[in-house]
């Protein structure tokens, strides 16, 4: 048991050195860690799901999809509450993390004032 919290411990650092403290669109989904919602530095590994490409950043990611699948390819769209499939959304960057979007519009309009939304 504590070697595999240690195992665990050491994949996510490993995971986490990969991410980069940009801001902006994001148009390749392949420097998206879905499952962690992190903008990477380098393409992450493509998952598929349902019929769909995801993209995670470690072979844990593969685990995660598949162990909860709608926790990892679903996301809430913060200017609208929508839910939106990450396969399919719009992605915009703040400081490393990713964020999904139902539209252009509703990321143009994040990405006009990051700070108003995510407030919330």
């Amino acid at each position: 048991m504590k070697r595999m919290m240690i195992v665990t411990a050491l994949g996510s650092t490993l995971c986490l050195a990969v991410t980069f403290a940009a801001s902006g669109n994001v148009e390749k989904k392949e420097y998206v860690c879905m499952m962690q919602d992190m903008v990477l530095t380098k393409p992450g590994i493509a998952i598929q799901y349902g019929g769909k490409t995801y993209y995670g950043c470690c072979a844990m990611c593969k685990e995660k999809i598949k162990s909860e699948p709608k926790k990892y390819t679903r996301a809430i769209d913060p200017v609208s509450g929508k839910q939106v499939d990450k396969a399919e959304a719009f992605i915009y960057g703040v400081e490393g993390s990713a964020y999904y979007f139902v539209s252009e519009a509703n990321r143009k309009t994040f990405a006009e004032n990051p700070g108003k939304y995510l407030k919330k």
